[in-house]
């Protein structure tokens, strides 16, 4: 069972207890343009994606604020969100509401700013232990203050360093991709009060002065997490910051399974796809710009969420679907009703796929609403049609997969044999087996791996033919009437 499987055995969404410390909601009012919106937390490991200045930092910044810290300075409203005399204004009647567990209870805490911040219930701030770790990390070393008389200066070591043990050097060895020999601190003569991290390669030891930049933060990371306790809340703001690819999602790895086995609620904010590929759809978070207000969105795809941050111009019509075989069937149909205006149609639409139907539901909503900045048209599965009556629906009355493949077999599989160039007799058995797997989203791998394909060359091949030999022509002028009708209404 991997890490995930096993939190989302263990954490029941919430229901369980072997996490005794828990930050479940944070509702924010009058903060950084935040008007009383809540964002829950029903994963152990959470990721907040969002364009900058959304608010990712307010949250993360609030939820530090919740507790009595047992491990260091304990973190104020007053001091993270502090008043100046040009934004003063901005924070009058502040609120941060939380709802926390712990052990089996839940409780009801608040800040509220009048003259000052007032914490209530006044004689009862629970107690945790709490790690923030800031965007100040990735400085390099001698950038940072008290540093440079050091790197200058120092001739020896003074007192006893912390050692990072083998376990935790084999994880940044993993997580950086290079095998490192030792990992230490040392303090020296010119001062004892500052550390200097050290690593061993195969080229000799190097000091935090001369290692790159996610060498230097994640030594000093790792350093923390050796030592970090059971049921702490760690918050790290820009968590991909200094690492490459690979490394962004071995750290993400590592932080799952520590969060499994330490009980900890750990909070990201990020702009990464490869961070958010790491993580189950419940623990994405993203914060958006409406055209009246800020909102939360929960269980978004990568590709919504980056898609939605990145700076590109945008179509004339945004199109919302669940996956990306619901992309493929989308354009499917367009090519095969509008062949002589196909290439009017990609240059009109932009499809997307962002996760659950619950999102494109929400899309939906927001969208009739004149809530997004953009016209858009959300599309849900045929088997979704009666849970969102106001989408547009595929064509049926199954998921995607399961319609498409149920159909082709109820036609004996006609023209597939021919178009994949494979005997008919295995290929048919191949499809056979694999409808009988519960799980209708692996049907293409598994068919791909038997046949030495892809997935989605297996699945653009059966949809070609499911649209020509199953689609009714009545069904499919309906569906793309709908999207011309969304089109018409632009111009």
């Amino acid at each position: 069972m991997s890490d995930i499987q096993e939190i989302m055995h263990q954490f029941d969404h919430g229901r369980g207890n072997q996490w005794m410390q828990f930050v479940n909601s944070i509702t924010v009012d009058n903060i950084h343009g935040w008007t009383g919106q809540e964002i829950k937390f029903r994963f152990p490991v959470v990721a907040i994606v969002g364009a900058n200045g959304v608010g990712k930092s307010t949250f993360l910044k609030a939820a530090a604020c919740a507790y009595q810290n047992e491990v260091g300075k304990t973190f104020y409203p007053s001091k993270v969100f502090m008043s100046t005399r040009w934004d003063e204004g901005a924070l009058s009647n502040a609120t941060i509401t939380y709802n926390v567990r712990i052990g089996t209870e839940t409780k009801k805490l608040r800040w509220k700013k009048t003259n000052d911040w007032g914490f209530s219930p006044k004689t009862s701030k629970p107690k945790r232990s709490v790690y923030f770790l800031d965007i100040s990390r990735t400085l390099p070393l001698d950038a940072t203050a008290g540093y440079a008389k050091i790197a200058k200066t120092a001739t020896e070591e003074a007192g006893r360093g912390v050692e990072l043990d083998n376990e935790h050097l084999r994880e940044l060895s993993y997580v950086l991709g290079q095998e490192y020999s030792r990992a230490r601190f040392t303090k020296t003569n010119v001062n004892t009060a500052r550390e200097v991290g050290l690593l061993t390669n195969r080229h000799g030891e190097i000091s935090q002065f001369h290692q790159g930049a996610g060498e230097d933060s994640m030594l000093d990371v790792f350093k923390l997490l050796q030592r970090i306790k059971n049921q702490s809340l760690l918050i790290i703001d820009e968590v991909e910051n200094s690492l490459h690819p690979q490394a962004q999602r071995r750290f993400i790895r590592y932080l799952i399974k520590l969060a499994r086995v330490k009980k900890l609620q750990i909070i990201l904010s990020t702009h990464s796809p490869f961070v958010l590929d790491e993580l189950p759809p419940i623990a994405r978070i993203m914060l958006v710009k409406l055209s009246d207000r800020k909102d939360i969105l929960y269980e978004v795809s990568t590709e919504y969420a980056l898609s939605t941050i990145d700076d590109v111009a945008h179509p004339e019509l945004q199109v919302y679907l669940e996956d990306k075989e619901a992309n493929a069937l989308f354009w499917e149909i367009i090519k095969i009703q509008r062949p002589d205006c196909y290439r009017d149609y990609c240059n009109k639409i932009k499809t997307t796929a962002v996760g659950s139907y619950d999102i494109v539901n929400t899309l939906d909503s927001l969208a009739k609403n004149n809530k997004l900045p953009f016209k858009s048209l959300s599309i849900v599965d045929g088997d979704k049609k009666d849970e969102c009556p106001n989408c547009l629906a595929f064509p049926g009355s199954l998921a995607p997969e399961k319609q498409v493949m149920l159909n082709l077999k109820s036609k004996n599989w006609a023209g597939v044999s021919t178009r994949f160039g494979i005997g008919s007799g295995s290929l048919y058995s191949v499809l056979d087996e694999a409808i009988l797997n519960p799980d209708h989203h692996c049907w293409t791998t598994e068919i791909g791996n038997k046949i030495m394909k892809s997935k989605d060359e297996v699945w653009s091949i059966l949809i070609e033919i499911w649209v020509k030999e199953c689609l009714s022509p009545e069904e499919a002028s309906v569906f793309v009437q709908a999207i011309d009708d969304t089109l018409d209404e632009i111009r």
